[in-house]
């Protein structure tokens, strides 16, 4: 297990990163730090209630539904929000993930969010299969919102190889693979320095 340095809070304002947040597509690699708020911030732990473990981005009845996997250094992590860590599974390679082959190239970090749909299924029957997907909604835009408010480049990516996924972060058969989130740090634009 790799524990994550203490994050930094952004300064950033929430309205801020609201009219800031845009796609990127151009990537620099990632510090641990920068990562270790990312995740922290956008898919950590923000409190408990009983048994539950609540995170930052909301899950269906305080469920275990969202897993949130890692793939950074030809390496893939598991993101432990207890006790904010990173647990190697294996390599990671991207070829073939991306239905758009550049992302897989480009890519410094990416964060794959995978419906877990065991523990919703329990619970909600079949319509869980809607929550599991609303829920990697309110987890992408806290990716979206954090990324932006710590100054680095994200883009969620859709377009994916579902089993490819499940191979990269051997998912087990009740998992779906939701979205990808491809970030690193901003690479400045030519003559402004941003």
């Amino acid at each position: 297990m790799i524990p994550l340095p203490e994050p930094v809070a952004p300064a950033m304002t929430l309205a801020d990163a609201l009219l800031s947040r845009r796609s990127h597509y151009t990537y620099r690699p990632l510090s641990l730090t920068d990562l270790s708020a990312l995740l922290r911030f956008a898919v950590g732990v923000q409190r408990r209630s009983g048994p539950h473990v609540l995170g930052t981005n909301p899950n269906a009845g305080g469920l275990p539904t969202i897993a949130v996997h890692v793939v950074r250094e030809a390496t893939v992590f598991e993101y432990l929000r207890e006790p904010h860590a990173l647990s190697p599974l294996g390599p990671g390679d991207l070829d073939g993930v991306f239905a758009q082959g550049e992302f897989g190239r480009r890519a410094d970090t990416v964060v794959v969010l995978s419906g877990r749909m065991g523990p919703g299924l329990a619970k909600y029957g079949s319509r869980h299969y809607r929550t599991a997907h609303v829920d990697a909604g309110v987890a992408v835009q806290n990716l979206y919102l954090v990324a932006t408010a710590l100054g680095l480049h994200g883009c969620a990516v859709a377009g994916f190889s579902d089993d490819a996924v499940k191979t990269l972060v051997g998912g087990g058969e009740q998992d779906v693979p939701l979205v990808l989130f491809v970030v690193g740090r901003g690479v400045p634009r030519p003559g402004t320095g941003t």
